[in-house]
C-alpha cells in the first residue's frame, strides 16, 4: 500500500463529471435493491455481496480508475466499531484488480494524524499484500474544489475532494455506527469525509438537510455497509457500546442502504426509523432512494 499526500487529478464541474459518470448508476436492471449478507468473514461476505449484484464486473470495468472511502478516520482498534473494518476494505479493493482497475485509491480525510489513523485502525497491516492500491490521506485546500449544489436545501455549495471529478466508479463503504448529532454515521455520512469544511455541517447549518443535499453531488455507484460489528452508543468516535451483527449491506441506492441499515441493530439504545435520522428522511424526499423496507427489493445470502 502506497500513501500519498497530493495527485493531480482531473478538474471540471462535479455535476458535469457526475452526470457523465453517474448516468447508469441507479440502472439496476433486475438487481435487488438491497442485499443482505450474513456472515462472520469479511472476505467471504463482500464476495457474496458483489455475486448478488452478478459479479463486480458489474461496477467495475478493465481500465476503470475506482475510488473507494471507508470510514479510517479515527485512530481506533477495529474492535471499536468506529471504523470499518480493514479486511472489508482489503476485499472490496482486491475484488477491483482483480477486475483490471487501472487504478484503485483508498480516500479518507482523517480525524487527527491520517498515518497513525491507518495504523490503528488496522487498514495499513491489512492493505501490506495490496501494493498496487493507494491511499490517498485528504489534507489541505488543494485536494478540493468548490461546486455549487443543484437543488441544495441548506446547502448550496461545497468543497469537494477533487478525486471524486476523476473517478469511474465510486464505492462508498461506510461503518455501522451510533452518532451523537445526527443519530447514525452510515453512507450519507461518510460522504462527509469527502469534504474541506466539515464543521460547518455541525455549527453553522441544520446537520440533517445538509447531509442529505450533499448526496446531491455524491453519488456512489455502490455502497456496502459494514455491519459485521456495531458501535451502539458514543458515536461517532467511542468508545461505546458494541454488537455483532454480522452484516453486510449492499446497495446502489445510498439512502436506501442507509435505511434499511437502521434495521440491524439498536443504535442509541433504541429501533431508529428514518424519522430518528432524520438526513435519511429529507434524502428520501429528495429523490436519492427508497426508505420505506417493506418497498424495497431484498436478497437475503449466506456468507
Amino acid at each position: 500500500m502506497k500513501v500519498i499526500s497530493r495527485r493531480s487529478f482531473v478538474g471540471g464541474s462535479i455535476a458535469a463529471a457526475a452526470a457523465f459518470r453517474y448516468g447508469h448508476v441507479f440502472a439496476a436492471g433486475n438487481d435487488p435493491d438491497i442485499v443482505d449478507v450474513s456472515g462472520s468473514d469479511p472476505a467471504k461476505m463482500v464476495a457474496a455481496a458483489l455475486a448478488a449484484f452478478g459479479g463486480i464486473s458489474k461496477f467495475v470495468k478493465k481500465g476503470d480508475f475506482v475510488v473507494i472511502k471507508p470510514n479510517a478516520a479515527f485512530a481506533n482498534p477495529p474492535a471499536w466499531g468506529t471504523t470499518t473494518h480493514p479486511d472489508t476494505v482489503a476485499a472490496i479493493v482486491k475484488a477491483c484488480l482483480d477486475a483490471k482497475a487501472k487504478e484503485v485509491l483508498i480516500l479518507e480525510f482523517p480525524q487527527g494524524k491520517g498515518e497513525k489513523c491507518l495504523d490503528r485502525c488496522g487498514l495499513t497491516a491489512a492493505m501490506a499484500a495490496l501494493p498496487a492500491a493507494k491511499v490517498k490521506l485528504l489534507s489541505g485546500a488543494g485536494d478540493f474544489q468548490k461546486v455549487d449544489v443543484k437543488g441544495g436545501v441548506t446547502l448550496k455549495s461545497v468543497e469537494v475532494a477533487k478525486a471524486i471529478l476523476s473517478a469511474d466508479v465510486f464505492i462508498n463503504v461506510p461503518a455501522a455506527k451510533a452518532h451523537y448529532q445526527a443519530g447514525v454515521s452510515f453512507g450519507l455520512k461518510n460522504h462527509m469525509g469527502l469534504i474541506l469544511d466539515r464543521q460547518a455541517f455541525h455549527t453553522a447549518m441544520e446537520l440533517h438537510q445538509a447531509v442529505a443535499d450533499l448526496g446531491r453531488v455524491i453519488v456512489p455507484h455502490l455502497t456496502i455497509l459494514d455491519a459485521t460489528r456495531a458501535l451502539l452508543t458514543n458515536g461517532p468516535a467511542g468508545p461505546g457500546d458494541t454488537s455483532m451483527p454480522g452484516r453486510m449491506i449492499a446497495g446502489r441506492r445510498v439512502t436506501t442502504v442507509d435505511a434499511y441499515g437502521l434495521t440491524v441493530a439498536k443504535f442509541n439504545n433504541k429501533s431508529m426509523t428514518p424519522a430518528d435520522a432524520r438526513h435519511i428522511e429529507f434524502a428520501s424526499k429528495a429523490g436519492l432512494g427508497e426508505i420505506d423496507v417493506a418497498k424495497m427489493k431484498v436478497k437475503k445470502v449466506n456468507a
